[in-house]
């Protein structure tokens, strides 16, 4: 009860369903909320629907009013192959990282490329695989290189600016760091996502602390992956591997754990109401409670009121919840 009482998120509503092109979700890896209000909803898709226009960044608001989407699959510019990372800077422009690719690309919201970087490889400036993306107070990006098992920070204009990390589990290395966030103080938090816990950085890199440890108790990790952090300083982690998403202090207390609450989005009541051999089918589950669950939490975001949008790439939809 007293967990209950102190949870600081409540479940306000579930938008999105499994469509493999056009109005819908087709594995959701992130979700970037504007400023104007709209939500930019990418998904990934799988390796056969991509190729056929189910990779897209769509754009719609809490509402579920589509506005339609942008995005192809490819190696051209402007092109996505595995992007993993997608979030506003302050300028409005929208940066993507892609596995594949190798890149950070930077559109405007209509889709427009305006410019990218990065190429594979071990340099400064180069990357493997990609993820994360944060922001410091500076505007300077962090980028999660996951294949290089390190992180590096660019200014506002893609410039390289330094990068730290190394390959290991003793403490400031990395394997395979997922997810990453910055604090009012510039420090960076990072999902560290093989060694199942989180590590604290100042500014300049220097290590400060372990955050976790595996397992499936509170504060331990099983392949963390999205991480964010709210107006208050609540750090917010996907904790992909248990289903779940978990909210500390940032010393990391614990203060409470979502599992999900999902109910039907508008848009699968407007399918259920045309499809009645879908409803005798789902009459006929055992346990529909389940549907309930997080499946594949993979990306936390927070928007300027404290909403938190937890996207599941293996339930095609993005559950929202309100600080309390």
């Amino acid at each position: 009860m007293s967990v209950a009482l102190a949870r600081p998120y409540r479940y306000s509503q579930t938008i999105g369903m499994f469509v493999e092109y056009g109005r819908g979700m087709s594995n959701p890896y992130d979700v970037a909320p504007a400023e104007d209000g709209r939500l930019f909803v990418l998904s990934r898709s799988s390796i056969f629907d991509a190729l056929l226009g189910g990779l897209r960044i769509g754009i719609m608001t809490r509402e579920e009013e589509y506005f339609g989407e942008w995005g192809a699959y490819g190696t051209g510019p402007g092109q996505l192959v595995w992007p993993n990372s997608m979030v506003f800077d302050r300028r409005g422009h929208l940066l993507i990282s892609d596995e594949w690719r190798n890149d950070v690309q930077v559109f405007a919201p209509d889709g427009t490329l305006l410019r990218s970087w990065g190429a594979a490889g071990t340099g400064a400036g180069q990357f493997n695989r990609p993820s994360g993306l944060a922001f410091d107070t500076a505007g300077n990006v962090l980028v999660a290189d996951a294949g290089n098992h390190r992180l590096q920070k660019f200014d506002p204009d893609s410039h390289g600016l330094m990068q730290w990390g190394s390959f290991g589990s003793a403490a400031g290395q990395l394997n395979m760091p997922w997810g990453v966030t910055v604090d009012a103080a510039d420090n960076v938090y990072v999902a560290d996502w093989r060694n199942d816990r989180l590590q604290v950085f100042d500014a300049s890199g220097q290590h400060l602390a372990i955050i976790g440890s595996p397992g499936m108790e509170d504060g331990q990790f099983r392949r963390p992956a999205g991480l964010c952090m709210d107006s208050v300083g609540n750090l917010i982690v996907a904790d992909w591997g248990n289903e779940r998403v978990q909210i500390l202090q940032p010393d990391g207390t614990h203060l409470a754990t979502l599992y999900g609450e999902a109910t039907l989005s508008k848009w699968g009541l407007e399918f259920l109401e045309a499809s009645p051999d879908v409803v005798a089918r789902r009459q006929s589950v055992t346990h529909p409670e389940v549907e309930k669950r997080f499946w594949g939490a993979v990306s936390v975001r927070v928007d300027s009121a404290d909403r938190l949008y937890v996207a599941e790439h293996s339930r095609h939809r993005v559950q929202i919840y309100q600080r309390v």
